[in-house]
């Protein structure tokens, strides 16, 4: 039996398997799936029973399972559904009414590594090299702000990447800016990778020899959607611009340093980019 899971206290996360306990959490044979340990701390932490959560990549559904096993209500959307319970609809037009989900997580995506569906509408078939992925992934970006309640989080698991006499391609950076136009941030977790890959010594020998290196870890951007209240305190919340407080309010109150800085926007550059991916 997988260790049961414990609420992570820093922002370090490493785990022992895809999976926990004696229940089947998504598929550990979906390659790339999301450890279901994250979800678990992520709805503990900013859910309550009775909360709806949405996965709009929901793969095999991780997410799913850990959201009902905590007795919350869950919603996955797929263009390629693995099971029954996950809807065939595109992560940009979700079929849902705005701000009445209290929680979403998303595992995009990193570019062409996978094939994870014959649909022209897949993420997965954009290289993250060019802007079509980054303008794909700001409009289901946006699709969540829509259907999120005010004052409520979201979450994106992504990786950098690398290819061998190819230039690094910072995705976590280019994703965390444009999260930054819509939301506020909370925190940045890293997260251990322990992929296949990486148990195989002749990748690291490879890594010493070529002198680059293996990606060890995935981003975890936890930000929140601004409460109402917001616009009355004078913060930013128009979708497409940084949130930040007014110039009286140095962060926001319950997020111990939390801080926000319109000189601190990200843009996108405008030449090529590259990337990986670790789907559910």
């Amino acid at each position: 039996m997988a260790k049961k899971p414990e609420l992570m206290t820093t922002t370090l996360w490493d785990f022992p398997s895809q999976q926990y306990g004696d229940e089947t959490q998504g598929s550990k044979h979906y390659e790339g799936a999301t450890p279901a340990y994250i979800i678990w701390n992520l709805l503990q932490r900013y859910t309550k029973k009775g909360d709806l959560v949405v996965d709009p990549m929901a793969g095999s559904g991780t997410t799913l399972d850990v959201a009902r096993d905590l007795e919350r209500r869950a919603l996955g959307y797929d263009l390629q559904p693995t099971r029954p319970d996950v809807f065939r609809h595109d992560a940009r037009q979700l079929p849902l009414q705005d701000e009445k989900v209290d929680f979403v997580f998303v595992d995009p995506p990193y570019s062409t590594h996978l094939r994870y569906s014959d649909d022209p509408r897949c993420i997965g078939k954009l290289d993250a090299r060019e802007p079509a992925y980054y303008e794909a992934m700001e409009q289901v970006i946006r699709e969540i702000h829509r259907v999120l309640r005010p004052g409520r989080y979201m979450a994106l698991y992504v990786c950098d990447s690398f290819k061998k006499n190819r230039p690094f391609c910072p995705i976590g950076f280019e994703l965390f800016g444009i999260l930054r136009r819509y939301f506020e941030p909370v925190d940045i977790i890293c997260v251990a990778r322990h992929n296949r890959k990486l148990a195989y010594p002749h990748w690291h020998r490879a890594a010493v020899e070529g002198n680059f290196f293996l990606r060890g870890f995935n981003y975890l951007f936890i930000m929140r959607k601004p409460p109402r209240h917001a616009e009355k305190r004078g913060s930013t919340r128009t979708p497409g611009n940084p949130i930040s407080p007014p110039p009286d309010q140095p962060g926001e109150p319950g997020h111990p340093g939390h801080s926000s800085d319109k000189s601190a926007r990200f843009r996108r550059p405008q030449g090529k980019r590259n990337s990986a991916k670790t789907g559910k």
